[in-house]
Protein backbone atom coordinates (compact mmCIF):
# COMPACT_ATOMS: atom_id res chain seq x y z
CA UNK A 1 0.00 0.00 0.00
CA UNK A 2 1.25 3.49 -0.85
CA UNK A 3 0.07 6.51 1.09
CA UNK A 4 -0.15 9.48 -1.23
CA UNK A 5 0.63 12.76 0.49
CA UNK A 6 2.32 15.97 -0.59
CA UNK A 7 5.75 14.81 0.62
CA UNK A 8 5.31 11.51 -1.28
CA UNK A 9 4.73 13.49 -4.47
CA UNK A 10 7.73 15.70 -3.71
CA UNK A 11 9.88 12.60 -3.12
CA UNK A 12 8.90 11.16 -6.50
CA UNK A 13 9.60 14.52 -8.17
CA UNK A 14 13.08 14.54 -6.60
CA UNK A 15 13.68 11.08 -8.07
CA UNK A 16 13.40 12.46 -11.59
CA UNK A 17 15.98 15.20 -11.03
CA UNK A 18 19.06 13.98 -12.93
CA UNK A 19 22.15 13.07 -10.93
CA UNK A 20 24.63 15.92 -10.55
CA UNK A 21 21.98 18.65 -10.85
CA UNK A 22 22.23 21.60 -8.49
CA UNK A 23 19.32 22.84 -6.39
CA UNK A 24 19.31 26.21 -4.65
CA UNK A 25 16.77 26.47 -1.84
CA UNK A 26 15.41 29.87 -0.87
CA UNK A 27 13.07 31.18 1.80
CA UNK A 28 10.45 33.89 1.50
CA UNK A 29 11.49 35.10 4.96
CA UNK A 30 14.92 36.67 5.30
CA UNK A 31 14.67 38.42 8.67
CA UNK A 32 18.16 39.16 9.92
CA UNK A 33 19.83 37.62 6.88
CA UNK A 34 21.58 39.31 3.99
CA UNK A 35 20.14 36.79 1.54
CA UNK A 36 17.08 34.62 1.22
CA UNK A 37 19.24 31.69 0.03
CA UNK A 38 19.15 28.77 2.48
CA UNK A 39 21.41 26.16 0.86
CA UNK A 40 22.87 24.86 -2.38
CA UNK A 41 22.53 21.11 -2.88
CA UNK A 42 23.76 18.65 -5.50
CA UNK A 43 22.11 15.32 -6.25
CA UNK A 44 24.49 12.43 -5.65
CA UNK A 45 25.03 9.81 -8.33
CA UNK A 46 23.94 6.18 -7.86
CA UNK A 47 20.90 4.27 -6.61
CA UNK A 48 19.04 4.38 -9.96
CA UNK A 49 17.91 7.97 -9.50
CA UNK A 50 17.10 7.67 -5.79
CA UNK A 51 20.33 9.45 -4.85
CA UNK A 52 20.53 11.63 -1.80
CA UNK A 53 21.58 15.29 -1.81
CA UNK A 54 24.91 16.82 -0.83
CA UNK A 55 24.71 20.17 0.96
CA UNK A 56 27.53 21.92 -0.87
CA UNK A 57 27.11 25.41 0.59
CA UNK A 58 25.09 27.54 2.98
CA UNK A 59 25.36 31.29 3.37
CA UNK A 60 26.80 32.18 6.77
CA UNK A 61 23.63 34.07 7.64
CA UNK A 62 21.28 31.23 6.60
CA UNK A 63 19.26 29.30 9.15
CA UNK A 64 20.76 25.78 8.86
CA UNK A 65 17.78 24.27 10.67
CA UNK A 66 15.60 24.93 7.60
CA UNK A 67 17.49 22.22 5.64
CA UNK A 68 18.92 19.93 8.34
CA UNK A 69 21.57 17.43 7.32
CA UNK A 70 20.62 13.77 7.79
CA UNK A 71 24.32 12.87 7.91
CA UNK A 72 26.10 15.95 9.31
CA UNK A 73 29.34 14.01 9.86
CA UNK A 74 29.79 13.50 6.10
CA UNK A 75 31.76 16.01 4.04
CA UNK A 76 29.89 17.47 2.31
CA UNK A 77 26.88 16.99 4.57
CA UNK A 78 24.10 14.77 3.20
CA UNK A 79 20.32 15.09 3.37
CA UNK A 80 18.29 12.04 2.37
CA UNK A 81 15.82 12.58 -0.47
CA UNK A 82 12.84 11.67 1.72
CA UNK A 83 13.97 14.16 4.40
CA UNK A 84 14.42 16.86 1.76
CA UNK A 85 10.97 16.09 0.33
CA UNK A 86 9.45 16.40 3.80
CA UNK A 87 11.20 19.71 4.52
CA UNK A 88 10.22 21.27 1.17
CA UNK A 89 6.60 20.11 1.39
CA UNK A 90 6.06 21.06 5.04
CA UNK A 91 7.52 24.59 4.95
CA UNK A 92 5.47 26.87 2.68
CA UNK A 93 8.16 29.56 2.89
CA UNK A 94 10.74 27.40 1.08
CA UNK A 95 11.10 27.11 -2.68
CA UNK A 96 13.85 25.77 -4.91
CA UNK A 97 15.45 26.37 -8.27
CA UNK A 98 17.06 23.39 -10.05
CA UNK A 99 19.72 23.96 -12.71
CA UNK A 100 22.62 22.26 -14.47
CA UNK A 101 25.97 22.69 -12.76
Amino acid sequence: MTVLKIDTAMYVALKFVPEGMRMTVYTNKNEGARTNEVAVLRKEPNNNGWGDWQIISRPKTADASLIPATLPQEHPEIIYSNDLAHVLSENPDLWADIADE
